[in-house]
């Protein structure tokens, strides 16, 4: 059996398959794929619970609040909001 192993993860790295199934229903015109920041519509209104919902059962897996979690949109963007965190505090 010859099997290759991806090592590369630091440009990619595979979904869990219970994520990929959730995210899959935001992808398509039959899933919810509205920007969840457009709250003027009915649409935006529902992708927004969606990740509301989403934010509120991740924070009670890391027994947290869920106003404490902050979604970004990469390491870039994490990066950085840690570092002024940390240069705010001082």
């Amino acid at each position: 059996m010859n099997t290759q192993i991806y090592l590369d993860y630091a440009a990619t790295t595979p979904m869990a398959p219970e994520a990929a199934k959730a995210m899959a229903q935001c992808l398509t015109m039959d899933g919810v794929f509205a920007n969840p920041a457009s709250l003027q519509h009915g649409f935006g209104e529902i992708a927004d619970a969606l990740v509301e919902n989403s934010r509120a059962e991740i924070a009670s897996f890391l027994s947290c609040k869920a106003k404490d979690l902050i979604f970004t949109s990469g390491a870039t963007e994490s990066n950085n909001l840690a570092i002024k965190g940390i240069a705010l505090r001082y």
